[in-house]
This record gives structure tokens, sequence and C-alpha cells, in this order.
């Protein structure tokens, strides 16, 4: 009797999966909550805690975490490379984030960066800018077509680049009649009270 060939896929598969005996299940508890009239919480705990995620267990495992000297070697700030890197993509619209993910850093480490290294805090600025640009570019080719879709173009650059279509008013001081009345001036301490 012969064998039936496992496909490329279901070898893969196989060998990525472990083996049962090596994976750990946390048995589920209840939460051991109990509030002042003396219920019990009916919510299962999480992770290794003995609390549901309403009353404070904690999902993470603190075990499982790689340890910071782990996270820190891969964050090393490469003066040659990463100001140049972060100016070229700023020039194709990609936001903080975005640069962040392709240096495999954390975005408070791009920021850490410029706070730090003045080459970097240069490129930082221009790299705002070019990002800036680059949207509105986007925005000027859109007008040419028809087919643009405003909506998404809005929404885009409101979250992207902070711009708001909040309107400014100001208060007239009028009377009925249509007369401006203006407001007595005000001293130092008055104006800077205000």
């Amino acid at each position: 009797m012969r064998k039936k060939l496992k496909s490329k896929k279901q070898q893969i598969q196989a060998e990525s999966v472990p083996p049962k005996r090596l994976i750990r299940k946390y048995k589920k508890a209840q939460c051991a909550f109990i509030d002042q009239d003396g219920k019990e919480c009916k919510l299962k705990a999480v992770g290794k805690s003995t609390l549901c995620r309403k009353h404070g267990g904690q999902v993470v495992i603190k075990e499982n975490l790689l340890p910071d000297t782990h996270v820190a070697n891969t964050s090393k700030y490469n003066p040659s490379t990463h100001p140049i890197l972060f100016i070229d993509l700023s020039r194709s619209g990609l936001s903080e984030v975005e640069i962040a993910a392709e240096f495999n850093v954390s975005v408070t480490t791009i920021k850490h960066w410029a706070e730090q290294y003045e080459m970097f805090n240069s490129a930082y600025e221009i790299g705002a800018a070019l990002h800036e640009s680059w949207w509105l570019s986007q925005g000027k080719d859109g007008l040419k077509n028809t087919r643009f879709n405003t909506a998404l173009f809005k929404f885009l650059t409101t979250n992207k680049l902070g711009y708001t279509e909040k309107v400014e008013s100001r208060s007239l001081n009028m009377n009925i009649h249509g007369v401006l009345v203006t407001p007595a001036p005000l001293t130092e301490d008055e104006w800077e009270n205000t």
C-alpha cells in the first residue's frame, strides 16, 4: 500500500504547527471579582489573571514578552542611511507611522531620533513638508479628473495632515439699527486676563 504524498502547502502547514504537547493552554477560570452585594462576576478570567478584562485582568502575559534588550537592538540609529531614507519615503507620501514600519521601529523612536540627532531633525522637518506637499499635489491632480473622490481626499487630509473645517466665528457688537458699537479699550491687566 502506498502512502499518499502531501502537497507542498500541506507540508509547510504541518511543519509550522508545533506539536500539541508543546502548546500551553491556560485553564479558563471564572472571574474572581465579587461586588458589594456579594454577586460573582459571570465572565471568564483573561490570560493568567484571576480577573476578567472588565475588572482589570491583564490579557498580556508578561513572561511571554521580549526583553527590553531585544527591542533596543532593532532601533539603532544609522546616520548614513536613516535621514536620507526618511526624506525619500516622505517624498513619496508616506507618513511617520509608515516610515517607522519601514525602519522596524516605533513612532516614539522616530521622534526620539529627531530630538537627539541634529541631522535627523533636519530630515524630519524636510520630510514633514514633503509629506504634506505630496498630498496637496494629489489634490491638485484630482482637480483635472472628474471622477476624483473628493470626499475620500477630504477625509484623508483631515486625518493625515490635521486639516479641519472649523470656522472661526466672531461676534460683532451691533445694535438693532446696524450701527457698530465698539467696546471700550482694555487695560493691560484686563487684556492679559481675557
